[in-house]
């Protein structure tokens, strides 16, 4: 979302990038052709991921082979500058997770799962402040003692003025768990990795579910996540809370409360706010959203090879 009220939205389809935009109420804008990236990581919440300033918007996606890529438009002109690699060593990012967020003064902070050094996979990051442009030397936000954090779960990314929070899912003491990093100067540091709730998952595979991240007008942080077969929320600190049975949770947090979907037996659900029972949004997967200014909140979701949105 924009400080105009705009959603930004893109997605992938074979090896190339689309980019469209949406107003509350309104018809998608015209789709119009990114570029194209030989070998490009979709599905599975792996693909291109989107952010926004009043000055820019910053996709990143990544290749097969393992490397970050920045495309960045300038909003004044609508022009995207030619793709720029955001890894500063080759060939590392090979499982296709990569999140993005926007701070101010057109700062941008990408985060992703990173084999250098040790083949073993760590949280790394590095910053913009040009507007994606250009980016900063790589630095290695996370790193499991165990030696790996979880390998096939979605990283998150969110931002709100100088504040940035990033999810991932740990692998500690045999424990598939989440946890949370946050930033008060707009991404150029961050503090120690916080476990999110009580409970634990040991648990020797990957579950391929990173769950969802928000920041609410507030600037409080809520996230959604999934233990076994049960999905959580929980505030940093703060006791986690069961909300239902599924997988694959998002949220979108607004003055009226947390709006959450989740899929479970091949449909998406919703909780709304003030509400505990989950209601059918009907067939899809790999939900995102985003909330208006007016607190209605976008959905969009993956449904036999299309994507499809709906106002919730």
């Amino acid at each position: 979302m924009d400080e105009g009220n705009t959603a930004h939205i893109v997605y992938g389809k074979g090896e190339v990038l689309y980019y469209t935009t949406l107003r509350t109420g309104e018809q998608t804008e015209s789709t119009i052709k990114v570029d194209s990236l030989p070998g490009l990581h979709l599905g599975a919440s792996r693909g291109p991921q989107i952010a926004v300033s009043a000055q820019s918007v910053v996709i990143t996606a990544l290749d097969k082979a393992g490397n970050v890529w920045a495309f960045s438009q300038r909003r004044d002109t609508g022009k995207w500058q030619k793709r720029i690699r955001v890894n500063d060593v080759p060939d590392i990012a090979k499982e296709g997770f990569v999140a993005v967020a926007a701070g101010p003064d057109n700062s941008y902070t990408a985060v992703w799962l990173d084999l250098r050094d040790n083949k073993r996979n760590k949280l790394a990051g590095a910053h913009s402040t040009d507007g994606g442009r250009t980016w900063s030397g790589n630095t290695i936000l996370y790193q499991s003692p165990d030696g790996t954090i979880c390998e096939c779960c979605q990283v998150s990314a969110v931002s709100r003025g100088k504040q940035v929070a990033v999810m991932f899912r740990n692998f500690l003491n045999g424990s598939r768990d989440m946890y949370l990093l946050q930033s008060t100067n707009g991404g150029q540091s961050f503090g120690s990795a916080e476990k999110l709730g009580e409970g634990t998952w040991p648990l020797n595979a990957c579950p391929m579910d990173g769950g969802g991240l928000a920041i609410g007008p507030d600037g409080k942080i809520s996230t959604v996540w999934r233990r076994a077969d049960k999905l959580f929320t929980a505030q940093p600190g703060q006791p986690e809370i069961e909300r239902a049975t599924g997988k694959n949770p998002k949220i979108a947090t607004t003055r009226k409360g947390d709006y959450i979907v989740f899929q479970q037996a091949g449909e998406l659900w919703a909780i709304l706010p003030g509400q505990t029972q989950p209601v059918s949004l009907g067939p899809g997967a790999y939900a995102k959203m985003a909330r208006f200014a007016n607190d209605r909140v976008l959905c969009l979701w993956e449904q036999d090879g299309t994507i499809r949105a709906a106002m919730i």
